[in-house]
């Protein structure tokens, strides 16, 4: 059992139409995928458009208006500092990754696959999120805005996964075979007053 010094939310509405099915209740291992991130956490928020039998405090998403709009629905009931902010897409999250993100003094912490920004692998500053997610339109503008951001590096993350599989982000079925060859391959924004990448 876990004892969170952050508040943990998981958005596990949309439609999955790349998946075919409901990626969330996809089982892998005899587990759903939702199932998976959720037991990583003491208590994770779940921000979700259908039922869910899962142990959380589950927020309802009717509006089914992107990840930005459900993360704000979740803010009603988050009361920690740091927030860490994912989906149910990524099944093998390690726990490993989540505390050295929320470990950090940034007001947000990352990581990047591909030389993309992963805003929903991310924990953020409490205080930052409810000053400025009204004023941005996805969770990307929200990420590159911030006016410090930690990237967690190659050599951080494989000392935890040397597979890397916790950066697995499993938007079809067919992901669940695919390597991270090009997590290196970064782009890094410079418009924040503190960057570091390991």
């Amino acid at each position: 059992m876990y004892r969170d010094s952050f508040d943990a939310v998981i958005l596990a509405g949309g439609n999955s139409i790349r998946f075919g099915t409901d990626k969330c209740e996809f089982e892998i291992d005899g587990k759903s995928m939702l199932k998976r991130v959720a037991e990583l956490f003491e208590l994770p928020i779940i921000v979700t458009d259908k039922p869910r039998d899962i142990k959380g405090k589950i927020v309802q998403d009717n509006w089914k208006d992107g990840p930005l709009k459900a993360l704000k629905l979740a803010l009603k009931l988050v009361s920690k500092e740091k927030v860490f902010v994912t989906g149910c897409d990524f099944p093998f999250l390690s726990r490993g990754l989540v505390e050295i993100l929320c470990s950090k003094q940034e007001h947000v912490a990352t990581t990047l696959t591909c030389g993309k920004i992963q805003p929903l692998l991310s924990c953020y500053s409490l205080d930052y999120l409810k000053t400025h997610i009204d004023n941005f339109k996805s969770m990307t503008d929200l990420l590159i805005n911030s006016p410090s951001v930690y990237i967690a590096g190659l050599r951080e993350i494989t000392m935890i996964d040397p597979h890397l599989r916790t950066l697995l982000n499993v938007n079809r079925v067919s992901d669940l075979w695919k390597t991270q060859r090009g997590f290196w391959n970064t782009r890094i924004w410079n418009n924040t007053t503190r960057l570091f990448v390991l």
